[in-house]
């Protein structure tokens, strides 16, 4: 038998456990709003083909630093951003975002194996895909002119 303080001591423990291993399921606070935004990306002027856009805040005035936006283009190069919360938003937040480009490594469920031949995939430099090179300030109202010619 045991006695009342070690159940509730049991049952405190208990609480803040739930506590801590439901904060990642929280994100990372308020949701900031988002707007819209899509554009086209090239590199030495031929669309990049199945390559991922992200987009990282990085204006430190922004009240919410954890919201990343990715989008994957088409056979023109078109892109139009989501977030990657859990519950995905269209768009990215306002200001200003490092900007990256990836493609998906062929094998890994994040590739559609579509890509007719993947030698044509160009060897971006690392400035591009590290997001150090490219910025770009999303707009209030966000923009369909996110467009992007790497050389």
């Amino acid at each position: 038998m045991t006695s009342q303080p070690f159940k509730i001591q049991g049952f405190i423990l208990y609480a803040i456990a739930c506590v801590v291993l439901a904060l990642p399921l929280v994100g990372c606070g308020k949701k900031e709003p988002v707007v819209p935004v899509s554009g086209v990306a090239t590199y030495q002027g031929k669309p990049l083909v199945e390559c991922v856009v992200f987009f990282t805040p990085i204006d430190p005035s922004s009240p919410d630093l954890c919201i990343t936006s990715a989008g994957k283009t088409d056979a023109e190069g078109r892109f139009t951003l989501m977030t990657t919360e859990l519950k995905a938003r269209p768009g990215a937040v306002v200001g200003k975002h490092a900007v990256s480009f990836k493609f998906p490594q062929w094998g890994t469920e994040d590739a559609d194996d579509v890509y007719v031949d993947k030698s044509d995939i160009p060897n971006l430099p690392a400035e591009y895909t590290s997001g150090t090179k490219v910025t770009f300030e999303v707009p209030a109202k966000g923009t369909s002119e996110a467009n992007f010619d790497l050389e």
